[in-house]
């Protein structure tokens, strides 16, 4: 959970220090605080020094979260420090601008989604998300944010990142409020998201871990899709060439896309069009590279 921009903490009656243990790489590292409690700290050089130390200048920590599971220390490790950078200082922006209560999980899911936006521009791969009014009336605040996280990462990233990102990233800071919850009779977005896993691994023939990040990721990714089929809205692109194109090169991710494209048309009377689906395959293929790497990982 973020603590700040700067954290003390006291180990009895000595100094002011912390206990640094693992290194994440040079400016971050996992602490033990003077209450034995494990945390994530961001400060220029923490994880330099051999393993394990005793911090005792705390002007270096910048920032610390705590109740980081594993998996996100493995996020930690895949994703650029700047990004991560990036998404503290629009949450930072949030937490003062929102009157409500977010996931400390939120730093980490936002930061996912960046990296995605600068991945998709370096590929050419513009999509662009429908807007809903009500969004911007009802979550006034949230988009504030979205607006105000656009115009940083087109600044820091040197991008011209779409103002329909603005929407995604409100969205991300909603999402943290509440889950989807279930609505009028069909079945709940729980249910629907279990069965369209399902149908990866089933078709993938492979198996998603349900406590990792890659699942969170994932299921992020779906509980939007789910929503805009709820709002009966849907993602207009110019990439269909690109679909058309991946189509041939991924024919067994497109062929799984098809099987969940049936699966919401029966379940939920709504047929994605195939800019979702483009979308679609681009998480499903990222599920696949990510578990692959995992399994090919060798446990210590």
């Amino acid at each position: 959970m973020f603590t700040g921009i700067v954290s003390v903490f006291f180990i009895g009656k000595k100094e002011r220090v912390m206990k640094i243990v693992k290194k994440i790489n040079n400016n971050v590292a996992v602490g033990i605080d003077g209450r034995g409690h494990e945390l994530i700290v961001f400060g220029k050089g923490v994880g330099f020094p051999s393993m394990p130390y005793e911090l005792t200048d705390l002007k270096k920590i910048e920032r610390t979260f705590y109740g980081i599971s594993d998996y996100y220390l493995k996020l930690l490790e895949e994703i650029p420090e700047p990004i991560f950078r990036l998404s503290a200082r629009i949450v930072d922006y949030a937490r003062k601008h929102i009157r409500k209560e977010f996931s400390p999980n939120i730093l980490f899911t936002l930061a996912d989604h960046i990296q995605f936006v600068a991945e998709r521009y370096e590929k050419h791969l513009l999509i662009h998300m429908p807007f809903s009014n009500d969004i911007q009336f009802l979550y006034e605040e949230e988009m504030d944010a979205g607006n105000y996280a656009v115009k940083l990462m087109t600044r820091e990233l040197k991008i011209p990142v779409s103002v329909d990102e603005a929407y995604s990233i409100a969205l991300h800071f909603i999402n943290s409020e509440n889950m989807l919850k279930e609505t009028g009779g069909k079945p709940s977005d729980e249910k629907l998201i279990d069965e369209i896993v399902r149908i990866v691994e089933k078709d993938m023939q492979l198996l998603i871990h349900r406590e990792g990040f890659n699942y969170s990721r994932f299921v992020t990714h779906l509980q939007y899709l789910l929503k805009r089929i709820r709002k009966q809205e849907q993602i207009v692109s110019g990439n269909r060439n690109m679909f058309e194109s991946l189509k041939e090169e991924y024919k067994a991710i497109y062929e799984c896309t098809e099987h969940i494209r049936s699966y919401l048309a029966r379940t939920l009377h709504w047929r994605l069009n195939d800019e979702e689906c483009l979308y679609l395959m681009l998480h499903i293929n990222r599920v696949l590279s990510r578990e692959d790497r995992q399994e090919d990982t060798p446990s210590s």
